[in-house]
């Protein structure tokens, strides 16, 4: 499961591919009609749908000579993929029920480049805490132990000190775990309060798939 979360948020956590996404978001596109609005050559949009197409993030069909995107995953609700996919269009769509849900996302949220580029890099940051399987396995060890020194996750998570600290700072700044000085020694925790919502949501779909898997293992 967690090879399937790290590829699927790999995909995610792209500037350029957020962009395709909300694009596409407003409806069916051809890889030329992408290349166009977002000025990049053919050969990049192609590669970046690839991905997409590779995640189960978009749909891909063929028409004539033709071939046309559309936001939407494969999969329905009951995966990884097609949850993910459901609510990160629902983000990225402009509607006003969108900013009720995230009403930190209320100044973002115009047709004006600049604001839009502001969505992504919050989608971004959120999702870069979920695409090394290393950080998933140490805020999976938090979840079960709810406090945890480097010395345990080193020991129980056969992981270098110098990894630990690595990814327990980029969980830091994402907002997914906090620390608390105990003498010598650090300790993390799991954060009580998200960033964003945005960060929120994404990791409760992140412990939904978890936990799915953990019911049919």
């Amino acid at each position: 499961m967690d090879e399937i979360i790290v590829r699927v948020m790999r995909a995610m956590a792209s500037h350029p591919r957020l962009r395709m996404l909300s694009l596409l978001t407003l409806g069916e596109q051809t890889p030329t009609h992408l290349a166009k609005v977002l000025q990049l050559p053919l050969c990049a949009v192609s590669q970046h749908l690839r991905v997409l197409v590779a995640a189960n993030l978009i749909t891909r069909r063929k028409s004539g000579g033709w071939c046309h995107y559309r936001a939407e995953s494969p999969y329905d609700a009951t995966t990884f993929s097609g949850k993910l996919a459901i609510w990160l269009y629902g983000l990225l769509k402009p509607q006003p029920a969108c900013e009720r849900n995230y009403p930190e996302l209320a100044q973002v949220r115009d047709d004006s480049a600049a604001q839009a580029a502001a969505l992504h890099r919050i989608i971004f940051e959120a999702a870069t805490a979920f695409t090394d399987l290393r950080r998933l396995q140490l805020l999976r060890y938090l979840g079960r132990h709810q406090s945890a020194d480097a010395q345990d996750l080193e020991e129980s998570l056969s992981m270098s000190p110098q990894a630990i600290s690595r990814h327990m700072r980029k969980l830091v700044r994402r907002g997914y775990v906090q620390t608390q000085p105990m003498g010598r020694a650090v300790v993390y925790r799991p954060s009580r309060d998200a960033k964003t919502s945005v960060h929120r949501r994404l990791f409760e779909i992140v412990r939904d798939a978890w936990e799915q898997r953990s019911r049919t293992l």
